[in-house]
């Protein structure tokens, strides 16, 4: 088969590593957008929390300083009625114009002076730590409530509420703390304006900084696919070349060292029939007989030699019968070989020749320097590859697993990385070596 010249458009396998680039770049921009769109949703929610905390906290404080404690004195302590009723009307006063849920205050002790939920009025609890640090100080404290505490209990129904306390003194100069609850209503609302606010800017700014890099990571996507295919072309230009050199080298040795050894070989039983048969002649003889068989192993070695460098044809039934030549050479040397592979390939004549040059390097490093009684060869089609697998049972690799003096390996480990392919050379569970190739099965031609 002629090897065909470079050229045409780009190889479709370029084509779609480039598209594979660019739908992972729009995908993970579009990952990057969700994420920090994600992170700004959050960062509102927290500004609008601590907004609305700090606001309730300023509120509790107001409402404790000023309208509460003034109104709390020792008829209100006593439980006197007429006072009760007057503290309550001033706070329920208060959470009617406001988004107050609930009100409490409480005596150091942990007991209810006043509750809008009048069953609570004079039952005492356990204060949190952080309550109870604010007796003495007018300082507050706020959270999100899950209303998890006892006293919660009739408000659980809401879900969540801001949750303010308040220290404060009454009207007798007396410590006590101001509890109330706040809508959430106006936090989320203010959650709202705010993303309202942000989002948009830092979502559409997002947008258009991934609008304005899209041109350049296309431009970019271009500018690797002409250079792949710039590349794909020199290569396919270098091993057409490599090739055609093979070619003409062992041409050369066939039609002329090869047929000149031959013919030489033939002429010396000529010459041999006319030496004399004296005995002083026998070492003229002996030296002729040793030439021609000389002559025959070189030529012999020199037709092996020519199979290497131009393997035969390798197309269909041709591939199994080549590398079965092979298996009989590396016999010969001593390991048994033993292979698995179809009977006719469907691959190129360019992904035979790869593959056969896998098998005849690892076949001969079995027989040079493995010292093994078997080898195995395993060639098949794995998705969109051909995988080619030699082990042996051999004195395995050597310490370290380097490959130092295997100049055949190196070599064919850069050129499958060339083509987009890779080989891996490993120690063999239970003994020996592991060579695996992976040769693209969407070679371009003339490779």
């Amino acid at each position: 088969m002629t090897a065909a010249e470079p050229g045409g458009g780009a190889p479709p396998r370029s084509r779609v590593v480039v598209r594979t680039a660019v739908r992972r770049f729009v995908v993970l921009s579009i990952v990057t957008l969700l994420v920090l769109g994600a992170g700004a949703v959050f960062v509102c929610h927290r500004i609008a929390q601590d907004s609305a905390l700090a606001e309730a906290q300023l509120r509790g404080a107001t409402l404790a300083g000023t309208v509460a404690a003034p109104l709390v004195d020792e008829r209100v302590r006593e439980r006197d009625p007429e006072a009760m009723a007057s503290l309550g009307t001033v706070l329920r006063r208060s959470m009617a114009v406001g988004s107050i849920r609930h009100v409490k205050l409480w005596t150091p002790e942990g007991r209810v002076l006043w509750s809008d939920e009048s069953e609570l009025i004079g039952r005492t609890y356990d204060l949190e730590p952080v309550v109870d640090g604010l007796v003495g100080t007018t300082r507050t404290v706020a959270e999100l409530s899950l209303l998890d505490k006892a006293e919660n209990v009739s408000e659980r129904s809401e879900v969540e509420l801001l949750e303010v306390y308040a220290g404060a003194r009454d009207a007798d100069g007396k410590d006590l703390v101001f509890e109330a609850y706040y809508s959430t209503a106006e936090m989320r609302e203010r959650e709202q304006e705010i993303l309202g606010a942000i989002l948009p800017v830092a979502l559409g700014g997002l947008l258009l900084f991934q609008v304005a890099v899209m041109p350049l990571a296309i431009s970019l996507a271009r500018r690797v696919e002409r250079g792949e295919l710039q590349r794909i072309r020199l290569l396919r230009q270098t091993v057409l070349t490599t090739h055609r050199e093979r070619l003409r080298i062992a041409r050369d040795l066939h039609d002329g060292v090869v047929q000149d050894l031959a013919g030489l070989r033939y002429a010396l039983p000529v010459v041999a029939a006319h030496v004399s048969d004296a005995p002083e002649a026998a070492a003229a003889r002996d030296t002729l007989e040793q030439a021609r068989e000389i002559l025959g192993r070189d030529v012999e070695a020199l037709r092996s030699l020519l199979v290497d460098i131009h393997p035969p044809g390798l197309e269909g039934t041709a591939f199994r019968d080549a590398v079965e030549d092979l298996a009989e050479r590396t016999r010969r040397a001593g390991p048994e070989v033993w292979l698995e592979m179809p009977e006719r390939s469907e691959w190129s004549i360019d992904v035979a020749r790869v593959c056969y040059r896998v098998v005849q390097e690892a076949l001969r490093n079995v027989a040079t320097h493995a010292g093994a009684a078997n080898a195995w060869v395993d060639v098949e089609t794995v998705e969109r590859q051909v995988r080619v697998v030699v082990a042996d049972d051999g004195r395995g690799m050597p310490p370290g697993g380097t490959q130092d003096g295997h100049v055949g390996l190196r070599l064919l480990a850069t050129h499958l990385e060339d083509l987009g392919g890779s080989l891996e050379v490993a120690p063999r569970p239970g003994g020996g070596t592991l060579l695996r190739a992976l040769v693209p099965a969407d070679l371009p031609a003339g490779t």
